[in-house]
């Protein structure tokens, strides 16, 4: 005997529910607020900008004419000028020179009816003899040498 297939189930009804609205609270007053207190700004410190070379350069110069360890009751203090360049790239020349040799030394622009000149001195020395033995050195550089009182 065969056997007749079961009938499929019918869909299920869908469910209706009754929904019953919420009651709404009425909105709670506000109050006014009192303006926050002020805040105090906070002031950032930015890193100082780097001076320009020539700023630098001149700022140099000035603390080094003003050297506490010079002398001035013996007769003022002295420099040796190793030349006037018009060429940046020959004044470091002389520059690299003169550190090798082991000399403190500095650079100063000038500003003359020929152009711009950059002077390369070396020192400020406390003495006179002190300064002739560094211009006798700087001769030994193959660099010329003029001993100078500031």
């Amino acid at each position: 005997m065969t056997q007749a297939p079961a009938p499929a189930p019918a869909p299920a009804a869908p469910v209706i529910t009754e929904s019953k609205p919420e009651p709404v609270a009425a909105p709670a007053p506000v109050a006014k607020a009192e303006p926050p207190a002020p805040v105090e700004a906070k002031v950032e410190s930015k890193p100082e900008p780097r001076p320009e070379p020539k700023a630098a350069e001149a700022a140099k110069a000035k603390a080094l004419q003003d050297a506490k360890s010079v002398d001035a009751a013996s007769g003022g203090r002295y420099v040796v000028q190793v030349g006037a360049f018009a060429e940046k790239d020959k004044a470091r020349q002389a520059q690299q020179k003169l550190e090798r040799a082991g000399l403190r030394n500095y650079t100063n622009v000038a500003e003359t009816k020929n152009g711009t000149r950059i002077r390369v001195r070396a020192g400020p020395f406390a003495s006179r003899a002190e300064a002739d033995k560094a211009a006798q050195k700087i001769k030994g550089l193959d660099l010329p040498a003029a001993v100078l009182t500031l």
